[in-house]
């Protein structure tokens, strides 16, 4: 698991990037304890430590990790642009988080990589950990959705 300074540091570096919170967003939720997220809790929040869930361990992000694989799947294989790059982002993080550090980094590469809705970098995840991509992929690759 990352330490907490690891996580400030990230959200720092990857926020600027990520404008609508899709991937930073999971670094605070999933992985900050109460003291480390307030400097991002917005001024109106109403949020206290009691409130807040501790930071999920490595095994809890895995499963979170093989339970979502269907649905960004759904969106790859349905063409759905935005949803399908938001699940790559959710897996950025979460492969950062478990320190999946070299895999994380290509799944980010965008340009290079983001083909067909993302599904190359969701065969890549599920290669990576051993899940059968085949039973969620419609078997078309196209970039476009006619």
């Amino acid at each position: 698991m990352r330490t907490q300074d690891e996580i400030v540091a990230r959200i720092d570096e990857r926020k600027q990037g990520d404008p609508f919170g899709f991937e930073w967003h999971e670094y605070f939720t999933m992985g900050l304890d109460f003291a480390h997220a307030q400097p991002f809790f917005g001024k109106d929040a109403e949020v206290d430590e009691e409130g807040w869930d501790d930071p999920l361990t490595d095994d809890q992000i895995h499963a979170k990790m093989e339970a979502y694989m269907p649905f960004a799947w759904d969106k790859a294989n349905n063409c759905r642009g935005i949803s399908a790059s938001r699940s790559v982002q959710h897996y950025v993080a979460w492969l950062w988080m478990v320190g999946e550090d070299e895999l994380a980094a290509w799944c980010a590469d965008d340009v290079a990589n983001y083909e067909h809705y993302g599904k190359e970098i969701l065969i890549r995840i599920c290669e990576e950990f051993g899940w059968d991509w085949e039973q969620w992929d419609d078997g078309v690759r196209t970039n476009t959705d006619d």
